[in-house]
């Protein structure tokens, strides 16, 4: 047990690291700018590739990174990529041209709310699931049987409804 206190701290900060001593020598710094760009890094986030790389002695070519990032970034101001990342719980990073933001935070707010949605059933589901464990659990002409069957319609409901619901962000 005591050796977990000191495992847990080694695995986050190791969690930590944006790039590996493979990556950090390989250098490739342009197709590492270019993945960035293309998960919405801000500019900044070179700091933690020299952090990174900062333990092996070798320090990024913010120029050739740079460069990458600006030719990823096209990758990620789409509206595809604004909803995904809606979907996933996350807000757009603030690195899209100016002219593209309206359209892109529209596709992003839909993408979180069909996660606010999706989030929603799974929690419906769920406490289905444990009324019908409840109910399972009694006999045949308990009283309580009828409670559970009423909050299971009520909740069945509003799964269809969150379905349909789930129907219109996804077309």
């Amino acid at each position: 047990m005591r050796y977990l206190f000191l495992v847990i701290p080694l695995l986050a900060l190791a969690a930590c690291a944006t790039l590996s001593e493979d990556e950090c020598r390989g250098g490739d710094w342009y197709r590492i700018g270019t993945s960035d760009g293309a998960e919405g890094r801000r500019a900044d986030f070179i700091l933690q590739h020299a952090k990174a790389c900062n333990k092996f002695g070798i320090r990024p070519n913010q120029t050739q990174w740079l460069r990458g990032r600006e030719d990823g970034l096209p990758l990620y101001c789409t509206p595809a990529k604004a909803f995904d990342e809606g979907r996933r719980g996350q807000h757009l990073s603030p690195v899209c041209p100016a002219d593209k933001l309206a359209t892109l935070r529209r596709a992003n707010e839909r993408g979180l709310r069909l996660n606010r949605i999706e989030r929603e059933i799974a929690e419906i589901e769920g406490r289905i699931r444990s009324l019908n464990a409840a109910a399972s659990g009694l006999p045949p002409g308990d009283t309580a049987r009828a409670s559970i069957a009423a909050e299971r319609s009520y909740l069945r409901l509003d799964l269809l409804h969150l379905r349909s619901e789930r129907l219109r962000y996804l077309r």
